[in-house]
């Protein structure tokens, strides 16, 4: 059955009206948007660039009379409004930085809405600076993260038959469902559903999972790895397992190589925010992209001078929400790094990310003041010595702390050996600190894990 065929597979909600499917007045708005982006996604590129600077300028327009900190900021750049309805224009615009979307004064915020957008919902992210941002999303939002949910498993799923299992942070309802839960299962069949919180013990998530034997697991990657390393140690499989979701956290070449070879699984990834939900999905037909979530956001990579990175380039994120009529989150500075891609053989106009790198925290920092990506050499890890989990610290330029959590002390000698290795991987001769843990290495707040941490 092809993706397209698939739609063929959505119901109604009307009383005897099965085909074809009529939606009620309260389910009509997410069926019609949903088989849109069906349509738009392969739209070619400069048509939905076209359609994404359209759309920005009435959202612009709308922000600027409404938001007083927007206002502030065109006009500290000597720009207009309708200056930003162009690629040239939008870029002209400094980037907006965690620290002005966290003031009070001027306020973010719009004090009005377009009839038909409200109501608001709040949310708040802190990301992993520890610098707590909220934002205002409207009811348009809303529709927008519902069919992109559903795009996420349209693209993640050859079909919805087979049970699904979540291990995330902050899940109200946990332990098995009828279905997958909405918005999918308001449109299409699917099969069971089994939610675990990502502070149960690991050996008991295994359990659980083993219990429910899903088709589909959805994880955190740094939660992935401990599962794995779990089957391992107690010689458990999964026989019924055939995908793996991964989300919240930067996914490593290495795990993605690994759940291959341990379960046969295929894996696919997906990138989000709590400020924008969807960013990038990896896509369905090539695993080595990722494509963003156009309909939706526009996606900037930039040099540290603020210039476009090309396809295979690293840079640092903008993201511009181009629906959200409450707060103008335009050409925000997110955090994150990423490489930008080329366009994608799958035929898809919506353009790529090659690689999510990780937040700017995540980058180290030497002594003379240049900046990289940490190369840790922790594929040798275990060859070494018997660690079950690490996390690098970095508290100085000069100063590194290494958190360990082992099953046994190590001598000596695997001390020496394992700083030794560290420092060559690094290339610089850091001072590298142990520290030892019991237990699984403490999480953030949002319950994700990070290897590595510039604190300073």
């Amino acid at each position: 059955m092809t993706r397209t065929s698939r739609l063929s597979g959505m119901r109604g909600d009307v009383p005897g009206e099965s085909w074809p499917p009529l939606a009620s007045p309260r389910t009509a708005p997410l069926a019609a948007f949903f088989q849109q982006i069906e349509r738009t996604q392969w739209l070619p590129a400069e048509e939905i660039a076209a359609g994404q600077y359209r759309q920005l300028a009435t959202v612009v327009g709308h922000c600027a009379r409404h938001s007083p900190s927007f206002q502030a900021r065109l006009r500290e750049a000597g720009l207009t409004a309708a200056d930003l309805a162009s690629p040239a224009g939008l870029a002209a615009l400094p980037p907006l930085t965690r620290q002005q979307a966290q003031a009070k004064d001027p306020p973010i915020f719009c004090d009005a809405l377009p009839p038909g957008y409200g109501p608001t919902q709040t949310v708040g992210t802190s990301g992993s600076t520890g610098e707590p941002v909220f934002v205002r999303r409207t009811s348009v939002n809303g529709l927008h993260w519902a069919a992109m949910t559903m795009r996420y498993h349209f693209w993640a799923e050859p079909d919805f038959g087979g049970g699904i299992c979540a291990i995330r942070a902050g899940l109200k309802k946990l332990g098995r469902a009828d279905s997958w839960g909405p918005p999918l299962s308001q449109y299409f069949e699917t099969g069971p559903g089994y939610r675990i919180d990502i502070q149960t013990d690991i050996a008991d998530q295994l359990a659980q999972v083993v219990a429910f034997a899903p088709a589909s697991l959805v994880v955190y990657p740094s939660n992935l790895v401990a599962l794995l390393d779990e089957m391992d140690a107690r010689g458990i499989d999964l026989p019924s397992l055939r995908r793996v979701r991964t989300v919240g956290e930067t996914l490593a070449d290495s795990v993605r190589q690994r759940v291959v070879e341990r379960t046969g699984a295929s894996v696919f990834d997906c990138y989000s925010s709590e400020e924008f939900g969807y960013i990038a999905l990896q896509c369905p037909d090539n695993r080595d992209l990722y494509h963003l979530m156009s309909e939706t956001l526009i996606v900037e990579v930039v040099d540290e001078e603020g210039k476009p990175s090309g396809a295979g380039e690293a840079g640092r994120l903008l993201v511009t929400d181009i629906h959200n009529h409450a707060t103008p989150m335009i050409r925000y500075a997110i955090g994150d790094y990423a490489e930008a891609g080329p366009p994608c053989p799958c035929g898809r106009g919506l353009p790529t990310l090659r690689r999510i790198l990780g937040r700017e925290r995540n980058m180290i920092v030497n002594p003379d003041g240049t900046r990289h990506w940490p190369l840790t050499g922790y594929a040798r890890f275990r060859e070494i010595a018997p660690i079950s989990q690490y996390q690098m610290r970095q508290h100085a330029p000069d100063r590194i702390e290494m958190r360990l959590v082992v099953e046994r002390p190590l001598t000596g000698e695997e001390e020496k050996n394992l700083l030794a290795h560290v420092g060559k991987a690094m290339g610089h001769p850091f001072t590298i600190e142990l520290a030892y843990f019991e237990g699984p290495l403490p999480k953030g707040a949002n319950g994700k894990f990070e290897e590595f941490m510039r604190l300073f």
